[in-house]
């Protein structure tokens, strides 16, 4: 039987690229330079993270994310499957469907914030958006066309990692990015509730 890959289990291979993460700044982003009166970069600081609240994923069960009912509502009818990620080496809950033409994964990541996703760690086209009213980082690559990621910033140092995958890339790539951004919402919808 075929399994939805595991979250960023590509990532093993595409963070060893030396290519750049693709994407622009925008304000909001996790660094900024400061400049000295050379004009060069003199140290980085880090601004203050917009939330509407902090979340601690520290203990927090990822197949307690998705209800039974929203789970449903998503077509992810399979019963839920506990693991680890080996990217973030936290606890990792696969949600797949019975049909098996895509899956979801959804780690609760305490070794790394939302920097993976815009640093260069994780190479993959970002765009910038909110969950819930929480930073978010929506990621994909041309080159997989049968993924699509999405990292919700809950905390400093921690982040809330999804990603949507088709198994045989029936489900295009679009349709996994949407996806990924309903599932993070429920799944932030289950955390705020707390």
């Amino acid at each position: 039987m075929r399994r939805a890959v595991p979250l960023l289990a590509a990532v093993l291979l595409l963070a060893g690229c030396s290519e750049s993460t693709t994407g622009s700044p925008t304000p909001g982003s996790p660094t900024s330079a400061t400049t000295g009166s050379s004009g060069k970069p003199t140290s980085t600081s880090k601004e203050p993270a917009k939330r509407p609240k902090t979340i601690n994923l520290k203990d927090v069960d990822p197949c307690t994310l998705l209800t039974d009912a929203q789970r449903k509502e998503l077509g992810l009818d399979r019963p839920p499957t506990k693991g680890t990620s080996t990217v973030f080496r936290s606890p990792s809950c696969d949600h797949n469907r019975e049909d098996r033409t895509w899956g979801a994964t959804v780690i609760t990541a305490t070794t790394s914030g939302i920097e993976f996703f815009t640093d260069g760690s994780f190479d993959v086209e970002t765009q910038q958006l909110q969950v819930a009213g929480f930073p978010a980082v929506l990621g994909s690559t041309p080159q997989q066309k049968s993924s699509c990621y999405l990292g919700v910033d809950v905390s400093d140092g921690q982040v809330l990692a999804l990603q949507t995958t088709s198994i045989d890339e029936s489900v295009p790539q679009g349709r996994l990015c949407e996806m990924v951004q309903q599932i993070a919402g429920a799944a932030v919808a289950t955390l705020t509730a707390r």
